[in-house]
C-alpha cells in the first residue's frame, strides 16, 4: 500500500485529505508536530509527499530541500499561494509539481 504523507498545518484540510486517500485505499498519515517534520517524514517512510507552503517554523520551502537531500520520493506543493514565484522556486527546491 502507498503511503502518503501531509505536511499541512490546517487540520481541517490535513484530515480531509486523509479521509478521501483512504477512500481511495491509500495510506495517509498527516504530520502533527511542524518543529521537526524531517524525522517524522523518516520514521514513515511515505511513497508521496503533499506539502503546504505556508508552515509553522519553516516553510514548505525548506522542508522541501531537506526531504530532497533524504528521498527521491515525489514531493507535491498544495498551497494557495499559487504565484508564478512560489511555483517556480518550488521546483527550484526540488518539488515535483505544484
Amino acid at each position: 500500500m502507498y503511503r502518503i504523507l501531509i505536511v499541512e498545518d490546517d487540520l481541517v484540510i490535513a484530515k480531509t485529505l486523509c479521509v478521501h486517500l483512504q477512500k481511495w485505499n491509500l495510506e495517509a498519515r498527516y504530520v502533527r508536530e511542524f518543529d521537526d517534520i524531517l524525522s517524522q517524514f523518516v520514521a514513515y517512510a511515505p511513497h508521496l509527499v503533499l506539502l503546504d507552503l505556508s508552515l509553522p517554523f519553516y516553510n514548505g520551502f525548506t522542508w522541501c530541500t531537506k526531504i530532497r537531500e533524504l528521498s527521491k520520493a515525489p514531493i507535491i506543493f498544495l498551497s494557495s499561494a499559487s504565484d508564478e514565484l512560489n511555483i517556480v522556486t518550488a521546483m527550484h527546491m526540488g518539488a515535483d509539481d505544484f
